[in-house]
Parts: structure tokens; sequence; C-alpha cells
């Protein structure tokens, strides 16, 4: 169980790049690709969304094997599947960066993360088929109208539990060893980092690929919208004076984890060492945190401990910075309260500016930029700050600053109390 765990390989599509390069350059540049897009259902508009949006996306751009994607879309029934795509895409690009060979791929196993990969479509699937079966067949019984939508939709119905995300992929990169796949909420990126963590310690495997991928869509824009915390100006401004919620991107990001040794015997690149997490559940309310429960603390402090680390040597923390009041006061709250009132150290910087809130990829494509800062000695600053908040103890970072980084701590306090944080260090080679 003292296996030591190492980043070998990073595969981001974003808004604003896709692949290392083409992220990092316009993270440097404090690019944002928001679009506004009209919805239509039939030919009546419902709603205006504005999102941080990737442009002409296709997943055949990325050298996957033809018959096996052909396989793919002939079960899916021409279903939408672009969070399935932007996954592969994403493990694909990581793979190649890690330079996996085939031989290597023998010990690769996955975690896969989504908040609810294929439920949205099969909702609206099954509303259209509704409509058109009812206004076709006007005389129909309520059994012949359950018994045809079902013949309609089950298969998608089917392909909406998570195993089968798992299947396609595991499919796809001919992946026979122990996989398995998360769902926490924001901070599942950090869950699925650890579960990995743990197989490659437990030695069911030597190299996992943790994925994760979100397609903004006008469902999630309407009940966001209507709980009051999504952004009405669409530009989110994590702890600043005048933040008014937060604006979905599209996203698919895949890290490679990997055994230290095997790393170093096939000759990898190491981005940067996962020293530890810690996770707390609250089990409180779906969308609010539970002020003065001390748990996001203690997932916090526990990463800490179990890395093995001083909370005075981390030089580096990238909260989950989602824009809402409550949620930003609470993560302030906890920085201030373990670190510090204006300390000096660590520096806080945030990334969802740039990207979007990208929901269940947030805390992995986050994890994966804070990886790259450390791996390219600079640190990204926090876009579109207007005037600090006094209640929250400390001013995020707000100019790029150029700084060798060690030690980095990644945190995330999500929807339904879940809350984790991820300890990373940056190894000499």
């Amino acid at each position: 169980m003292t296996r030591r765990i190492v980043v070998t390989g990073i595969g981001p599509i974003t808004s604003i790049g896709r692949g290392i390069d083409e992220l990092w350059k316009g993270l440097e540049q404090g690019k944002t690709n928001i679009v506004c897009e009209d919805k239509y259902i039939g030919k009546q508009k419902w709603d205006t969304l504005k999102y941080h949006r990737i442009d002409g996306f296709k997943i055949e751009d990325y050298g996957l094997d033809k018959s096996k994607l052909a396989w793919i879309k002939d079960w899916k029934e021409g279903d939408e599947i672009i969070d399935l795509f932007l996954m592969m895409g994403a493990i694909k690009l990581a793979l190649d960066d890690s330079k996996i060979l085939e031989k290597d791929k023998k010990h690769l196993g996955l975690v896969v993360t989504h908040e609810n990969m294929s439920l949205l479509p099969f909702f609206e699937k099954i509303c259209r088929a509704v409509y058109k079966t009812t206004k076709e067949n006007a005389g129909m019984s309520e059994l012949d109208i359950l018994k045809h939508i079902f013949k309609t939709c089950y298969k998608s119905g089917y392909d909406t539990q998570p195993f089968m995300t798992l299947f396609h992929i595991a499919k796809m990169f001919g992946v026979e060893n122990n996989s398995t796949f998360t769902c926490n909420a924001c901070a599942s990126g950090l869950y699925a980092i650890e579960t990995a963590a743990e197989l490659i310690r437990s030695k069911q495997n030597k190299i996992m690929a943790v994925a994760a991928s979100d397609k903004a869509d006008i469902y999630k824009f309407v009940w966001f919208r209507d709980l009051g915390i999504y952004s009405k100006s669409g530009v989110m401004r994590p702890f600043s004076k005048g933040s008014d919620g937060l604006v979905f991107g599209d996203c698919g990001v895949a890290l490679i984890l990997e055994d230290y040794n095997n790393a170093l015997k096939r000759g990898a690149h190491i981005y940067a060492e996962y020293l530890g997490g810690g996770f707390t559940l609250e089990g409180f309310q779906v969308t609010m945190p539970r002020v003065g429960s001390g748990l996001y603390n203690k997932a916090i402090t526990k990463a800490l401990k179990n890395s093995k680390v001083d909370k005075e040597d981390i030089e580096v923390i990238c909260p989950h910075g989602v824009s809402s009041n409550m949620t930003d006061s609470y993560e302030a709250k906890a920085i201030k309260d373990i670190f510090g009132q204006n300390a000096k150290k660590p520096v806080v910087t945030t990334f969802k500016p740039y990207i979007g809130h990208t929901l269940g990829a947030s805390a992995l494509i986050e994890t994966a930029i804070l990886i790259l800062c450390m791996d390219k000695g600079a640190i990204i600053p926090t876009l579109n700050f207007i005037e600090e908040n006094p209640q929250y103890g400390f001013k995020p970072l707000t100019e790029k600053k150029n700084q060798k980084v060690n030690l980095a701590l990644k945190t995330c306090s999500a929807f339904a109390g879940y809350n984790a944080a991820a300890v990373f260090r940056k190894l000499s080679q």
C-alpha cells in the first residue's frame, strides 16, 4: 500500500483549447469563448443559454478506431452522445501525451465520472416521443401509449446506467482491467483520482485513465437559473464583489495516473505526484452547504494529514470558486480558518472564469490546469475580479505569477454535501 502515484498524461478539451498547448495558450491570453445560443422546441423559442462553448468538436478528429466508433453509434441509434465522445477524445489525448504504447495497455484501468450521462437526452427523447405519439394517435389507450414509448426509448433508458458509459469507453480502448464509474456531483473528479490511486496502490492496475466530461444544455440551465445561481451577466467572478452566479462550460478531460516505478521504467514525463486526498459528506441540503458544520475544513485537513504535508508548505490553493455568494463564503471561511486571515501564503486562484463551470468534470479539469501550473512554473490568475470582499479574508491572484510550485491543493465543495481536497507535489526530474 506504499506505491507512489504520479500524473503522466493530461488530455483537455475545453472552450479555449484542445490539448495542453492550446489550453495553456488560451489561459495565458485570458481567453474565453462565451456564446449566446437560442434554444428552440419546434419553432418556439424556449430561452437563451449563455455558456462557454467548444466549437467544431468532431470525434472523428481524434484517431479512434473507426469500426468501434461505428458500432457505438449504431448501438446508440442516433441518440445525442457528445458527452461520451468528449470523454473518449480526452482519454485519447491523455494516452498520447503519456506515450502509452499498446503493450502498456495491458496494465490500464479506467475511472470515469459524469453527473448524469445520457439522462437529460433520454428525458428529452421521452418528452418528444410522448408528444408525437399522442398527437398522431389520439385514440390510443394509456397502456398502448406506454408500450409504444417503452419500445421507442428502452435502449436509451438502459444507457443512462453508469456502467454503460464505462462499457463503451472500455470497448473503445480495449481495457480489460479493474475499472469503475464514480458520481459525486462537482467533486467527482477528486473522488475519481482517489479511486484510481487506490486501484494502483492495491496492485490491481499499474496505469489508470481518469476521465470526465460535460456538455452544457438548456435543461441544466433552466434548473440552475430557477435556483437563482446562474449569472445574469454571463460572467463568473469568484470571490469578488459583484459576483452573481455561475456560467456553464463544455468540457472533456482525462488524466493518466501511474505507479511511480512503472513511470520511471518507461521514461514517462511526470507532471506531479498525487500525495493524497480528504473527503467528507454533509447530508444536509442538495443545493447549499451545511454552514457551521466544519466538514469542509475536515476534508482539507484530512488531505493534508493523509499527504503528510504541513499547511504552511502549501503554495497554491485552487478552490471550487463557483461565484455563488453562499458557496464562496463557505470556501473562504475554510481557507481562512486553516491558513489564516489575509495569509500571504498560499496563493488562491480559480479557473472557472476561463472555461465555465463544467459540473461533474470541473474538479478534474481544474486539477489538470493546476498541475500544468506546477509543471510550467507559472500560476494562472483569476479572471474578472472586481473588488475584494473583506469577509472572505483573502484576495485571489489577479496577475500571472511566475513561480515554482512544489505543493498545491485542489478543493471542492459540491452539491449534496460532497467535500473533497487533494494535494499534489512537483517532482524534480
